[in-house]
Parts: structure tokens; C-alpha cells; sequence
């Protein structure tokens, strides 16, 4: 590759944008009850269901009998363009997702197994096939003395390499329990060390949090984590809030941000937003 540091064939499939609004607090669930909202009000466990933007499903997600989601779809809001997710199990931990979109030549078509230490997500690997090639990553997952997530490390060989060519290294900052801040480093790596005079940053600033639901906390977290590879922008799904301002701060060009505000129901779950995303929640 001529650039300095890998870019993902997934950015062209960047379907989804997920963010929401209000104060940096961490309220447990349904603890504030005083917004009214529209709908049906699901009282109960619950789980996402649909994303929709006017009349099309931009996110839908698939569960089978007792709640366990068993596939997840991405969709392109302006075209036809779709990304899937199959989720395998042994007993309630996640051991694989396979993500492929619905080219003819795939841009997606990534295996992911997840290994996992005292119960969390430790290891992934994947191997992708896309456009004719064949590329492999190992990611190491890494957490804080107390147990909050750290960083991802992502080793990555290129075009059926049999040593690594390039790195990835995604760094957070958590306030409570919310993703604040999310550092992308990527670099070459040669001899096997990441070279650090290749090394780019893109940085993701989430703020501006509530203190309701954030709907993705309904999904399993791993498969949250594991898309959040795909789509970085979109780690703020892993946090127990709905996050009100996300800026990107890439390695050249001004800071780009994007504003969300939400409509609650009344057990503090987001059921729209400002530019009319409409959440709509399955009882389990």
C-alpha cells in the first residue's frame, strides 16, 4: 500500500450513525420517569428492535426464541447497499460474527471469533475476504485495573502476508461509564513493531451525555465492540448513555461535529430523535 496507514475498504460501507444529548451523568435505569413520550411503552426487559429513517429500516435486529440476537442489518439509508451480521453461540457467550454485505464483490466479508478470559471478551481474531483479498487480524482487548475497557489492538496482515503489515490501535476514555473520548492510531508496522513514524490519529469526542438508555445497551456488548471495528465513529454504543455531541477530529482537515437531542418514553429509552430516527424496542 502507498499510504502511510491502512484504510479500511469498509469506510465505503459506513451505513450507520448512531449518537444522542444533555448532561455527563450515569443514572441507573429507570430511576427518572417523568418524560413522556409516544408509542408503546414496553415495561419489561426489552431489546432493539428497529432503527428507521422515514420508511426504511436502517438497522434491524433479529432475535431467536428466549431474546438472543441472531442477526443484525445495516442499511444505507439512500441505496439498496446492506451489511449482515450472523452471531453464533456457545451456551451465552458470543464465539462468532460473520459480516458480509450484498455486492456481487464484497468490500465485507469478515469472520470474527471472540475468545474470552474470566468471562470477558479478551481476544478476537478475523479473516476477511474482500475484493480478491485475503487479510487476517489479531486483536488484543485490554482493560483497566478496574476492569473498564482500555484499548484494542488490532495486528493486521495484508493481502495473505505471513507477518503483520499494519496496526491499529483504538484508546478510550470512559467518564462513569460513558465512552468520552476514543484515540484511532494507526501505523505500519515493520519487522513486527508497529513503525511510529507512519502513525496517524483520528479522534472521536463524545459528549454533551444524558442520563436516560442508551438503546444499544440492549444489545450484547461484544457484538457492539466487534462492529465498532468496523465503525469506529459508532463506539459510543458500548456507553450506558445517549451521547449528545460527537466530534471527529481526523488526521488533516478541520474538527467536524455532529449535534443529536432525543424524545424519551417513560421508562427513559430514546424513541426519536431530531432528525426523526424513530427507535422501536421488542419485548423479551
Amino acid at each position: 500500500m502507498g499510504k502511510k496507514y491502512l484504510l479500511s475498504a469498509v469506510a465505503a460501507l459506513a451505513l450507520g450513525f448512531v449518537v444522542s444529548c444533555d448532561n455527563t451523568t450515569d443514572d441507573p435505569p429507570n430511576q427518572n420517569k417523568n418524560n413522556s413520550g409516544n408509542g408503546t411503552t414496553i415495561t419489561g426487559p426489552r431489546i432493539l428492535s428497529k432503527v428507521t429513517s422515514g420508511t426504511k429500516d436502517i438497522e434491524e435486529y433479529i432475535t431467536a426464541v428466549g431474546g438472543a440476537l441472531n442477526q443484525a442489518f445495516i442499511r444505507d439509508v439512500a441505496s439498496s447497499d446492506e451489511l449482515s451480521a450472523t452471531i453464533t453461540y456457545n451456551a451465552d457467550k458470543i464465539t462468532q460474527i460473520k459480516y458480509i454485505d450484498n455486492k456481487s464483490v464484497h468490500v465485507v466479508n469478515n469472520t470474527y471469533s471472540l475468545g474470552y478470559t474470566s468471562g470477558k471478551l479478551s481476544t478476537i481474531t478475523m479473516d476477511q475476504i474482500t475484493m480478491g483479498t485475503t487479510n487476517h487480524s489479531d486483536f488484543s482487548v485490554i482493560y483497566d485495573a478496574n476492569g473498564q475497557l482500555y484499548r484494542i489492538i488490532e495486528k493486521i496482515k495484508m493481502g495473505g502476508s505471513t507477518t503483520y503489515t499494519h496496526y491499529k490501535e483504538y484508546k478510550f476514555t470512559f467518564s462513569a461509564s460513558n465512552v468520552v473520548k476514543m484515540d484511532q492510531i494507526s501505523m505500519l508496522m515493520n519487522g513486527g513493531n508497529p513503525d511510529t513514524s507512519t502513525s496517524s490519529i483520528t479522534t472521536y469526542a463524545y459528549e454533551n451525555y444524558d442520563s436516560k438508555i442508551n438503546p444499544y445497551t440492549t444489545l450484547p456488548k461484544e457484538y457492539c465492540m466487534v462492529t465498532g471495528t468496523l465503525f469506529p465513529i459508532n463506539f459510543n454504543n458500548i456507553s450506558t448513555n445517549n451521547v449528545g455531541k460527537v466530534t471527529i477530529q481526523n488526521p488533516a482537515g478541520p474538527a467536524i461535529s455532529y449535534p443529536k437531542s432525543y424524545a424519551y418514553d417513560s421508562q427513559n429509552y430514546p424513541i426519536s430523535d431530531q432528525a426523526q430516527i424513530k427507535y422501536t424496542y421488542k419485548p423479551l
